[in-house]
């Protein structure tokens, strides 16, 4: 069965610490369910989701289980509408027990989020 909330189509380390992605987001996705109604645009959190999708694909790589200890400086700044295609941008550093990642979220050449995600292991 595929999971309806998954969006991440594939993910290409560009260097030891990056990675970028995409996603492809379906203009029937259960992510549009209720948002709103006559003029649909993709919720934040499906964003974060989207991101955290590629972090566990870094973490599976490296064997490892993780969870989300924080998010910082999220920001949103441009809608994501049915039927558009993302790229996902993450640098990773590991400071201090945690693993940063820095992220960005473009439609085309249009940043529509982006901000810090630290994970932990479990």
């Amino acid at each position: 069965m595929t999971d309806r909330w998954n969006l991440l189509q594939d993910v290409e380390w560009i260097v030891p610490s990056g990675l970028e992605a995409r996603a492809d987001v379906p203009e029937d996705s259960i992510w549009f369910t209720g948002h709103f109604p006559g003029e649909p645009i993709l919720p934040g959190i499906a964003l974060i989701h989207a991101v955290y999708e590629a972090v566990l694909k870094d973490a599976g790589s490296r064997g490892e289980s993780i969870q989300i200890s924080s998010l910082k400086r999220v920001r949103f700044t441009g809608p994501v509408l049915p039927g558009e295609k993302l790229a996902l941008s993450l640098a990773r550093e590991d400071l201090n027990g945690e693993t940063l990642f820095h992220f960005k979220v473009a439609v085309g050449d249009n940043i529509v989020c982006s901000g810090l995600m630290a994970v932990t292991k479990r």
